[in-house]
């Protein structure tokens, strides 16, 4: 679980950071 919170955090970041590109591009 401790894995999980780290991932989500640094998607929060991602999120924070590239706020115009859609998320679902860095996953594909």
């Amino acid at each position: 679980m401790k894995l999980r919170k780290i991932l989500k955090s640094m998607f929060n970041n991602y999120c924070k950071t590239f706020k115009d590109v859609p998320p679902g591009n860095m996953f594909r």
